[in-house]
């Protein structure tokens, strides 16, 4: 009896799951690469803190898909749009910014597990203004996260040039603002 009803349970659960695939078909999705993640953030004043050991700001960013995978074997990008109206364009850190003949800025980023942090050094290191503050502008930067085995099969593609990344990877622009 307990086969009998087992077999009658298989048979009915056939028939639902055999059934239950019609309908029409949908609109085809866009083509993406579900192993490449892109973020812009959009930073404020506020967001930046001061560190007077290292005469320097900075920002930590969190975020759950930098992962252990992504930080040994892939690849954490990130670009910063300039600022300065001299230059338009997406350009990867680390990056140095000459606002004048006085001085420089220098960006750099370290990454860890689920974060990175943005650095923000002038040359003479007496200058303490705030990065938005100083240009008068919020900073804009794009992360992208590439997993390693898609990493190394683009590894000869200029990956420091964003356009050429967004179109790579087809990327789509998610912008936060913190």
């Amino acid at each position: 009896m307990k086969t009998l009803k087992l077999i009658g349970l298989l048979l009915v659960s056939t028939l639902f799951i055999t059934t239950s695939c019609r309908g029409p078909q949908g609109e085809p999705g866009r083509d993406g690469n579900a192993n490449v993640k892109s973020e812009t953030v959009v930073t404020k004043a506020n967001d930046w803190s001061w560190d007077a050991n290292s005469c320097n700001w900075y920002i930590d960013l969190e975020w759950d898909a930098i992962d252990y995978d992504i930080v040994d074997y892939g690849a954490v990008l990130v670009y910063m749009e300039n600022p300065n109206n001299d230059f338009y364009g997406w350009h990867q850190l680390p990056l140095t910014l000459y606002p004048n003949d006085q001085y420089s800025t220098t960006l750099e980023t370290i990454f860890y597990d689920y974060g990175l942090t943005i650095f923000w050094t002038n040359s003479d290191l007496q200058r303490h203004q705030n990065p938005c503050n100083f240009y008068n502008t919020n900073i804009e930067f794009k992360i992208v996260l590439i997993d390693g085995l898609t990493y190394s099969k683009y590894k000869n593609e200029d990956l420091s040039d964003y356009e050429t990344v967004k179109k790579l990877f087809n990327l789509t622009e998610n912008e936060i603002i913190r």
